[in-house]
């Protein structure tokens, strides 16, 4: 049930909800569930939401949509989500979601 909530969330969080590609720059699907399981243990070492999107900040980026997605990560991880996900789960459910375009 979370699974199908989640994968809701990242459609209508996607800046397109059509059959294109997942748009992300530079990076792979396999790239972004790292940074969710990465996130995910920033969240559990007890980080708060504001400090990790200013860590986000210090990241540079190949491509403009690659820290939207990544925004867009963190916003599930430090929201309710997070909450359920274990570090491994995290990264799982974004990679998972990444590679069927949602």
């Amino acid at each position: 049930m979370k699974r199908t909530g989640m994968a809701l969330l990242l459609a209508s969080a996607c800046l397109s909800v059509t059959a294109a590609p997942y748009p992300l720059g530079t990076m792979t699907c396999a790239d972004m569930g790292r940074f969710a399981s990465e996130a995910q243990g920033w969240r559990e070492a007890g980080m708060k939401r504001e400090e990790a999107f200013d860590r986000l900040e210090t990241r540079s980026f190949n491509d403009p949509v690659e820290k939207k997605n990544l925004e867009r990560v963190l916003a599930m991880v430090f929201g309710s989500y997070g909450k359920a996900w274990t570090i491994e789960s995290a990264g799982n459910a974004i990679r998972s979601d990444c590679q069927a375009g949602r």
